[in-house]
């Protein structure tokens, strides 16, 4: 018995059956690596890294190849099926697609790299926010925040319909830089630079 056997004798029993036949078929498809329980989901890695995991849902089984793959794929071969960036489901009900699973499993072992993030593009600072930094001495503090930080506090204060919302979102911004370990009312502190 190994974890992940174990994993999936004590499955629901609707999804037992579609978890051993993606268990036998990552094990075919991944003969040297190994297993393990990691994130509570049935894990093969090898070298270091999580190669793919697998688990149980309430109506169905997951396979999470990590981004890459399930972004370098042809998106016509995986419309069928419920997917996100990291994961795609196949119902307890429906053969499994092997082909696809080899697809992407074998994109995964070919390095498809993940997607990059997403990122904001970074708001102009308006003359008036410039100018309310500079005379409570927090441009530097401003300057020293991560740029998603600083586009966050912008987009906040200028998505602000009354001029009002936005004079107090504004003060937030300053009461947080002066304090220096608050962001959105959250603690925060700044990464100690590598030394």
């Amino acid at each position: 018995m190994t974890d992940i056997t174990d994993y999936i004798d004590h499955a629901a029993p609707a999804a037992q059956p579609q978890l051993r036949a993606m268990y036998q078929l990552l094990k075919k498809l991944l003969p040297t690596a190994q297993e393990k329980i990691s994130y509570a989901k049935p894990t093969f890695y090898e070298a270091g890294r999580d190669l793919v995991y697998f688990g149980a849902n309430a109506h169905d089984i997951a396979l999470y190849p990590t981004s890459g793959p399930l972004t370098a794929i042809n998106p016509a071969k995986i419309a069928a099926y419920p997917h996100s960036k990291g994961a795609i489901r196949f119902a307890f009900d429906q053969p499994l697609p092997k082909e696809l699973i080899t697809e992407l499993v074998t994109l995964r072992l070919n390095g498809a790299a993940p997607a990059a993030p997403k990122r904001r593009p970074p708001a102009p600072v308006p003359e008036a926010i410039a100018q309310a930094l500079a005379q409570a001495g927090l441009s530097n503090a401003f300057a020293a925040r991560p740029p998603y930080q600083r586009t966050d506090y912008l987009n906040w204060i200028a998505q602000a319909k009354r001029p009002a919302t936005r004079a107090k979102r504004q003060a937030q911004m300053l009461a947080e830089l002066k304090a220096g370990n608050v962001y959105m009312k959250m603690a925060w502190h700044p990464r100690k630079p590598r030394e």
